[in-house]
């Protein structure tokens, strides 16, 4: 019974009132403050049982690997000679994947039409015998925001927004999945173009790049943090492509471009943007079975 009610009717049985009519004595606030008091230990009683519930329920067997690198696409300029500049550089592993020109002179040559992104891919694996609907994926890292774009392989549909954001820069990206077949996989792609931000942060000696933070929920399951594996970037990226195309073994294909440029064209004239790379990292070690990529070369 709860405290309020038990002392109140205790004392006045002392008194000498039967049980009875101390209860037609209580007043209002008596009454109220009493049923407040029993409402809380329902919700409590709920709340364990809701708990109890969700411990003792297995989950349906899912794991979730990650791999995170960043790509950087740009053109160097070096006398008339325009080529195209790719580098990829996977930050959990702290090593480059692949870049062309293999090595990026300094001075006379400069870059130009730069662009780079950070890229999350997540491989999503349904192990179990139940299909998932209405799954829900929350992915929390400082390396997603506003201009997050989400795209998936094929076989599954998945819309995504930055639901949240808090005040120690992390943002809550969270993806939405109508269904995963048994014994099926997906990789989720979430490609962030890089600020400024993102570049001073990974631009830093000695930066540690973590894991994200990962909760997922579904229809056949509640909300939970499955464990998170890390993938290396290469092995991520032939997955990717095998899964994308239906062919094991192949491989990702480069463009290199090379142009000679006219004495008048702006390119000659263009800001350098070699600042605005990323720093150069120890190339990754052979780990992966077959050519990860090919570079097809164009002369115009």
């Amino acid at each position: 019974m709860p405290t309020i009610l038990f002392k109140t009717l205790s004392g006045r049985k002392r008194k000498g009132m039967s049980i009875r009519e101390a209860i037609r004595c209580l007043t209002l606030g008596e009454m109220l403050q009493g049923a407040a008091e029993v409402a809380a230990v329902l919700i409590l009683f709920v709340a364990t049982i809701t708990w109890l519930i969700t411990w003792l329920k297995p989950n349906p067997d899912i794991h979730v690997g990650v791999a995170i690198y960043t790509s950087e696409r740009g053109f160097t300029v070096e006398g008339t000679t325009k080529a195209t500049l790719t580098r990829t550089q996977d930050l959990v592993s702290n090593c480059t994947l692949w870049r062309f020109p293999p090595t990026l002179h300094k001075s006379p040559v400069k870059v130009t039409d730069l662009h780079s992104w950070v890229l999350s891919k997540l491989l999503l694996e349904n192990l179990s015998e139940l299909r998932l609907t209405n799954l829900r994926m929350g992915v929390v890292t400082r390396l997603h925001n506003a201009s997050t774009e989400l795209s998936a392989t094929p076989n599954v549909e998945a819309t995504g927004m930055v639901e949240s954001s808090s005040q120690d820069g992390l943002h809550k990206y969270v993806i939405s999945l109508a269904a995963l077949a048994p014994h099926a996989s997906a990789i989720l792609n979430l490609q962030t173009p890089m600020n400024d931000n993102l570049r001073r942060v990974l631009s830093q000696e000695h930066i540690t790049v973590r894991l994200p933070a990962i909760f997922l929920s579904a229809d056949q399951l509640w909300n939970f943090h499955p464990a998170i594996t890390s993938i290396n970037a290469s092995t991520m990226v032939k997955l990717e492509i095998e899964m994308r195309t239906g062919e094991r073994g192949a491989s990702l294909i480069e463009k290199i471009k090379r142009t000679t440029l006219a004495p008048s064209d702006p390119d000659l004239v263009a800001e350098d943007l070699s600042p605005r790379l990323l720093p150069t990292i120890p190339d990754c070690q052979e780990g992966v079975g077959g050519k990860l990529i090919e570079f097809v070369g164009k002369n115009e």
